[in-house]
């Protein structure tokens, strides 16, 4: 019989070739104690007994695919190499494992690796290759519902410090209820958020497009949080304040470019020098405004300091259910009004004596961003986080 692909996820882990092979494959051999952790994948690195000459190391995962992922050696946290990598498979024994989540390791895990032995090689690659043995309880993650599995979570990256928003003014359209999302998020997690505009050279093609614009950059300004509006495309955009401002906000930080396909993350990432150059396509029929070509999650080292995940465009982009308190707090505008309320979990509909709705009705709180928190609350937001009736027109 031949032996099912090691892989990441499970594409059919409940087949019938894979259930026989589950039960009559043998014990590894030759495990040091740095791996003999009960069978269990996620472990404390207090817990990592990584013994000198043994070949175990700490890494950093860097990208994942489908059957495999390549990691890079990160003996100290914050001294990875992100074009010095080792291509890495998970162990048999934890493929079976039920789990709530799509993936067993994300972009930005760190993870405990040991040297594959030749009956263990996944590829016929020149690369170094090792197997996961463990990974680290993550200390932030950015995750969403599985579209093909609803009842799992796909992790799409961890550990990082800030989750940079990325959209693009037109080609595509600024959907400024994924932009809420996507705060809403990061609040939860207790992440930076930072919100990037690009193609602001776009701002006049449409009449009164610029100043409904420039009215919520200033309100998210406002609620404190960091706002760049940029032309990643344009001559000198390296010499640009606003890319000097950002490059200063990534230094020394771990963040995540979200967003949109063709919104420009990678572009916008390309002008901090990476350690490995985005690859961004060109279209005849709309000139500079790239199309977005990065298919999986890449960590890589900053030239101007820092690391950044770029992430895949986002096609759906979905929240559990969360109850009115914490989703409240997310909207940092409703934050005073907490616990205020006439009843102690008001959610803000249709509650006599709700403050939030009072505050809405006398302007401290923009029409816009609640209707943001409503579709959160009642699940009316669209798939790409988009409520009608909050978008700019159409052009």
């Amino acid at each position: 019989m031949s032996k099912p692909p090691n892989r990441f996820w499970d594409e059919d882990e409940n087949s019938e070739t894979f259930e026989k092979f589950t039960k009559i494959r043998k014990r590894e051999k030759g495990k040091s104690r740095a791996t003999d952790l009960a069978g269990r994948f996620e472990v404390p690195e207090s817990e990592w007994d990584i013994q000198e000459g043994s070949g175990i190391f700490a890494a950093r995962v860097v990208e994942v695919h489908k059957r495999y992922a390549f990691v890079s050696a990160e003996p100290v946290p914050g001294t990875v190499k992100t074009n010095d990598v080792w291509l890495a498979t998970i162990p048999r024994r934890h493929l079976t494992a039920r789990r709530e989540q799509r993936n067993f390791v994300c972009v930005g895990d760190r993870v405990l690796c040991r040297p594959a032995r030749e009956d263990e090689l996944a590829s016929t690659s020149e690369l170094p290759q090792c197997l996961v043995e463990a990974l680290a309880p993550r200390r932030t993650r950015l995750a969403r519902l599985d579209p093909m599995t609803p009842e799992r979570e796909h992790v799409l990256c961890s550990n990082v410090d800030q989750l940079a928003v990325v959209v693009s003014f037109l080609s595509p359209l600024v959907k400024w209820g994924l932009v809420d999302r996507y705060l809403v998020l990061a609040e939860s997690e207790g992440i930076r958020p930072l919100i990037i505009l690009n193609k602001r050279d776009l701002l006049d093609e449409v009449s009164g497009f610029r100043a409904k614009c420039e009215e919520r950059i200033a309100l998210y300004r406002a609620l404190g949080y960091d706002v760049f509006t940029m032309q990643a495309n344009a001559k000198g955009a390296v010499r640009d304040p606003v890319t000097k401002q950002l490059a200063a906000a990534l230094k020394g930080k771990i963040t995540a470019f979200s967003g949109h396909s063709g919104v420009g993350k990678s572009s916008i990432v390309n002008l901090f020098k990476p350690e490995l150059v985005q690859a961004v396509e060109l279209n005849d029929k709309i000139g500079y405004k790239g199309r977005h070509t990065t298919s999986y999650a890449s960590f890589l080292k900053l030239g101007s300091g820092g690391y950044v995940i770029d992430t895949p465009g986002v096609r759906s982009f979905l929240l559990r259910e969360d109850s009115p308190i914490h989703l409240t707090h997310c909207f940092v505008e409703m934050r005073p009004f907490l616990g205020k309320c006439t009843f102690r979990e008001c959610r803000h509909v249709e509650e006599p004596g709700c403050l939030v709705l009072e505050a809405l009705e006398s302007g401290k709180i923009a029409p816009w961003r609640y209707k943001s928190y409503l579709g959160l609350l009642l699940g009316t937001t669209g798939r790409q986080g988009r409520t009608r009736d909050l978008e700019v027109e159409e052009p």
